[in-house]
């Protein structure tokens, strides 16, 4: 059997390169960058015009921008999606993110970036940095209001940051519908993508509203998503495990259309004490829970408090405490800069999952001695947590199972689905 899963490894993993992935997502982002590296410290500002067709809150769409350096780690990191005071609306509007050019940067990534179902426009992008005399320069960017052929720039779907990932549910293209100035700007389109259906209902559990989807029938399979995600991180688990299970997604407090409480510090328990409530209030008693990142960490402590939830548990991408995570210095950075532009609390969510991330859970490797359910611990090789620490896990906990994947990243279930669907119901199923 291992030297069967050591070939499918391998064949896995060769095939990462020879070729770029198209899968399923439930967001998508397009992007270029700028060479920085002689402008360290100096003020920047990314600015565009954006408008959406979708009303309100569903669908979001932003700016984003990000500092890379050159030791390959990452600075200045800012997506505007959940900022509440800047809602892109059916007119077109400018937005701005604004910040510092890190020490030892080497580019600034920016671009636009969308979530769920709908068309989202984008047009006329400026990056300005501030000259020691005090004077704004604009650097040329290519193609900035699109009115060039794609061929003709540098701009391309992604972040920069993994294995190129292209985004099926998703359409890319420069329109001439109602461009912001000239003849084109650019249309990004999302379909077909989960977490607005017509069968979703909300249920009450402490103090906020957490909307929920069900799909299939048989055993519950409850998915958890990350801190940054909703129940779409999933759009490439439900059509296969719907059809041998009872497949239930949640939007965690403050995610996807699930309310957010601010009057409450914002913890792991907390979120584990959400899903007991909301299991209860659906009429699940039990079921495996497959958790991914901030997910995973919820799903560790419901194995720990309320043992009779949990039948098999899968933790992908956690950890038990903030020394697990490889970039903790940035994190309590962001936190630093979310606080000092926090106009009218637009940034208050933003800091609760940082500080969540920040701050906790505040739990010991032998705390996970007392889990009795069957375990499968998982992580990226090129995971956010740091590999040793996966692994103190694994050993932690009585006959649980540990799986690192070579050349994958903290994203894995999303940029590897077939693989990881393989594995996640090798182990459900044995």
């Amino acid at each position: 059997m291992k030297n069967n899963l050591s070939l499918l490894l391998c064949l896995f993993v060769f095939s990462a390169f020879a070729q770029t992935k198209t899968i399923n997502k439930d967001w998508t982002a397009y992007s270029q960058s700028i060479d920085v590296s002689m402008y360290e410290e100096a003020e920047f500002k990314v600015s565009a015009y954006l408008r959406k067709t979708v009303d309100g809150t569903k669908g979001k769409s932003a700016l984003w921008v990000r500092v890379d350096k050159k030791d390959k780690t990452y600075g200045f990191f800012r997506n505007d999606a959940y900022d509440k005071s800047k809602v892109v609306t059916k007119d077109w509007k400018k937005f701005e993110i604004s910040g510092k050019v890190d020490k030892g940067a080497s580019n600034l990534y920016f671009g636009a970036f969308c979530q769920g179902n709908g068309d989202y426009y984008y047009d006329n992008f400026e990056v300005k940095l501030k000259m020691k005399n005090g004077k704004w320069k604009t650097l040329d960017i290519s193609n900035h209001s699109f009115e060039k052929a794609h061929s003709e720039d540098t701009w391309d779907e992604g972040i920069r940051k993994s294995n190129i990932v292209r985004a099926k549910n998703f359409t890319i293209q420069y329109s001439k519908d109602a461009p912001f100035k000239g003849k084109y700007s650019l249309q990004l389109t999302g379909k077909n993508i989960i977490g607005n259906s017509k069968n979703g209902k909300f249920v009450d559990v402490n103090n906020v509203k957490l909307y929920y989807e069900t799909y299939g029938e048989g055993t519950p399979l409850l998915f958890l998503h990350g801190n940054g995600q909703s129940m779409s991180a999933f759009i490439n688990q439900v059509e296969l495990f719907s059809k041998h299970y009872k497949v239930i997604l949640v939007d965690c407090r403050g995610r996807g259309n699930s309310s957010f409480d601010y009057s409450t510090e914002l913890t792991y328990t907390l979120e584990a004490n959400d899903i007991n409530l909301f299991l209860d209030k659906i009429g699940i008693k039990k079921a495996h829970v497959v958790g991914w990142s901030d997910g995973g960490i919820i799903g560790l402590i419901m194995a720990m408090k309320f043992p009779e939830k949990v039948d098999k548990l899968v933790a992908i991408g956690a950890n038990i405490n903030p020394q697990g995570l490889k970039d903790l210095d940035n994190m309590f950075s962001t936190i630093k800069e979310l606080e000092k532009t926090n106009k009218n609390n637009s940034n208050d969510l933003f800091i609760s999952l940082y500080k969540l991330m920040a701050y906790y859970p505040k739990l010991d490797y032998d705390d996970l001695k007392v889990i009795k359910s069957k375990t499968l611990i998982m992580a990226g090789d090129h995971d956010e947590i740091k590999n040793i620490h996966t692994i103190k896990m694994y050993e932690a906990i009585k006959d649980a199972q540990l799986a690192i994947l070579p050349n994958e990243t903290h994203y894995f279930p999303e940029e590897n689905p077939e693989f990881f669907n393989q594995l996640l119901m090798k182990f459900l199923k044995k």
